[in-house]
């Protein structure tokens, strides 16, 4: 398959889609902007969050090959599942009262800086716990960054009983200063970036 050029990638799956311009690499086919009418991406294929432009189709080779084995790892291991993204959100002063309304020594004015990092810290702890019972791959915020996001990979069986613990974690927070989010399956990209990186 020859195509014209630049040549935008943007999707990666384990094989073709119908209808769907695509530049298999060993286990893995690269999935391309194809003209109007093309079919959609297979829902078990990596979504890029916005397309990579190449020159050309020697460019694009080159690219997935560097990548291949990674990439044909991490489709497979999340085969199968939705992708799902949740936030963590603080209204600083909200949550700053909240917790002097329930601690004497906050109470007199004292700072209430370290009790809400502590809680936020809390907080992704049992949002990380939840996640370890159904997702088969997350992105989890950064060790000793303040936990503000994660995005997972849950079987798609499990998507409905993960999104109901998190709802019920997300019930808990109402007027606490603190909010929990939960973004639609597949709505993230968050899996791609992650999977992505060269780093």
């Amino acid at each position: 398959m020859e195509l014209s050029t630049p040549v935008l990638l943007v999707g990666i799956g384990l094989r073709k889609a119908p209808n769907r311009p695509a530049v298999r690499v060993g286990r893995i086919a690269g999935l391309v902007a194809g003209p109007e009418g093309a079919g959609p991406l297979p829902p078990s294929a990596l979504r890029l969050p916005e397309p990579l432009a190449f020159a050309g189709l020697p460019e694009l080779r080159a690219w997935l090959v560097a990548r291949e084995a990674r990439l044909a790892a991490a489709l497979h291991a999340i085969g199968g599942c939705r992708e799902l993204g949740i936030e963590l959100h603080e209204d600083a002063a909200g949550h700053a009262a909240w917790l002097r309304d329930g601690d004497e020594g906050l109470a007199g004015g004292a700072g209430a800086g370290p009790a809400r990092a502590a809680r936020r810290h809390l907080i992704g702890q049992r949002v990380e716990a939840i996640l370890a019972s159904a997702a088969r791959a997350a992105v989890l915020p950064t060790p000793g960054a303040a936990p503000s996001s994660w995005t997972a990979a849950v079987p798609a069986a499990a998507v409905h009983r993960l999104r109901a613990a998190l709802d019920l974690e997300a019930r808990r927070l109402v007027g606490t200063g603190l909010s929990l989010r939960l973004g639609p399956p597949g709505g993230s990209g968050g899996l791609a970036r992650a999977i992505l990186q060269d780093a």
